[in-house]
């Protein structure tokens, strides 16, 4: 895929809505570039805040052909697009990030066919078609286990088989269609690498961040042995020069108690928790998306300070409110619409993430009793 130049002036169209999309369009319109938003819902932010507002859904074919032809280049913020739409809006305008990791992520064995070929450690799977498959192939995956289907259509879309009596709760959850059965890796520590790919792909320090089911708790800067960095680097860089296209790409891992490293997964387009860099590095990972999809040279990414990052609900906001007039180290973020229960997180700053982290405890906001309140 070539990576033509598109100059401030230029009209960029993203696809997508809320926070990320929000973020987007407002970085954009910084650059220099002209923003046209798509979306099914008029009343969504980045919607509002672009140059021009398209709506439809991302099955009306009439209003993505008006939309791609109204834009010189179009961005997706939304891994769970459906590839087909990517591809068929590149018949139109120029999509610089592709469609090759949208098809790698929303087909299963796609996907760990390619983690085969970089030479990651990925869980053991089978492919199953029915309960009978569940109760033959159980026995070699091991307990716990996890049943997906190969279709990547939402983002929880598992079934967790924790003995043998659960198997039986399979019997609703396999319908129709092809599943992967697969090892649960327990693991103590979860991290996030972004790599932007552009001309000469550029990264972004390792993240280590904190998961409760499927939200985000919090994220920092990781510390982990010489090894494990190079490995993960290793496996960033492989999966990066593996997959057509430009952007960013997060590539998500485990490590499990024992050292072990495993990828969990990829994922394309913008993350929450790379919001972090607004503060720790030199460019912000909005900035420098754009930058890779316009085509022009990546910054070369260098740490400036120590933060931490820290999701909130709607119930913590009279205590932010009383820290918003104390704490001159902290950055606010709000959402346009709550990400699961989360409505926005803060960024603190400092000389230390242990200092931060004192800190950030030393108010008693995310203390484990008010998390479970």
């Amino acid at each position: 895929m070539s990576n033509q130049p598109f100059y401030p002036g230029q009209i960029l169209g993203v696809m997508g809505g809320g926070y990320s999309a929000l973020r987007l369009v407002m970085v954009a319109k910084v650059m220099g570039y002209k923003v046209g938003a798509y979306g099914p819902s008029p009343s969504d932010d980045a919607l509002q805040q672009a140059d021009f507002m398209i709506i439809g859904a991302n099955n009306d074919k009439d209003q993505l052909k008006h939309f791609a032809e109204e834009c010189d280049f179009v961005a997706y913020v939304d891994d769970m697009i459906n590839s087909s739409v990517i591809e068929y809006i590149s018949q139109f305008t120029t999509v610089p990030q592709g469609q090759n990791a949208l098809e790698i992520i929303q087909d299963r064995l796609l996907g760990r066919a390619f983690f085969d070929q970089i030479n990651v450690n990925i869980a053991p799977y089978v492919t199953i078609l029915g309960l009978d498959d569940v109760y033959s192939s159980i026995d070699s995956i091991g307990y716990p286990a996890v049943i997906r289907p190969i279709q990547r259509v939402r983002d929880n879309d598992s079934l967790l088989i924790s003995r043998s009596s659960d198997v039986a709760k399979a019997a609703d959850f396999i319908d129709t269609g092809t599943f992967v059965l697969e090892s649960y890796i327990p693991h103590v520590r979860e991290f996030s690498l972004i790599i932007a790919k552009g001309q000469i792909d550029r990264s972004f320090p390792i993240i280590e961040k904190q998961i409760e089911g499927t939200q985000l708790i919090s994220a920092k800067l990781a510390k982990l042995s010489q090894p494990v960095v190079d490995e993960m680097l290793r496996i960033g860089n492989e999966t990066a020069s593996g997959i057509d296209g430009y952007g960013s790409i997060e590539i998500e891992f485990y490590l499990t108690d024992t050292n072990a490293l495993y990828l969990k997964g990829i994922k394309p387009g913008i993350c929450v928790q790379a919001d972090l860099f607004d503060t720790v590095t030199n460019v912000d990972q909005y900035t420098q998306f754009i930058t890779a999809i316009a085509g022009a040279p990546l910054k070369d990414v260098k740490v400036i300070q120590q933060a931490v990052l820290k999701t909130f609900e709607q119930s913590q906001l009279p205590e932010l409110q009383t820290q918003w007039v104390l704490k001159d180290n902290w950055y606010y973020y709000g959402y346009p619409e709550p990400i699961k229960s989360k409505i926005g997180h803060i960024i603190a700053t400092g000389e230390s993430i242990d200092k931060i982290e004192m800190q950030l405890d030393n108010t008693e906001m995310w203390s484990e009793k008010k998390e479970s309140e």
